[in-house]
């Protein structure tokens, strides 16, 4: 598939994340000191949603429910969630700005 338009790049701030809906899939976007990266929007844990939460340590995001941190410009689990450790990545997505747009590859 191809490249979708998934928001304007002044809707998320630097250090921030939102929730964007493409092609009928949630996804988290986040603006990462300008760069935009797109991820799963639902923790693979139990389907808590992610997006829409500020960014920790510049490139991390934390779910709120078992406390999983997870890098968004990778996927990458950084910390299992409490208290039952399970460790999953999340899936990520090519982004690239368009005419001040940020688009999505689904």
């Amino acid at each position: 598939m191809g490249y979708e338009d998934a928001a304007p790049t002044d809707w998320v701030e630097p250090g921030q994340t939102a929730s964007v809906n493409v092609d009928g899939f949630p996804i988290g976007l986040a603006n990462v000191d300008g760069e935009f990266y797109a991820f799963q929007n639902l923790c693979p844990h139990q389907g808590t949603t992610l997006g829409g939460r500020p960014l920790s340590d510049g490139c991390t995001i934390v779910c709120p429910q078992h406390a999983s941190r997870y890098d968004v410009r990778t996927g990458e689990c950084l910390e299992p969630s409490t208290p039952d450790g399970f460790d999953q990545d999340l899936m990520t997505f090519e982004t690239r700005v368009v005419d001040e747009v940020v688009q999505i590859r689904i």
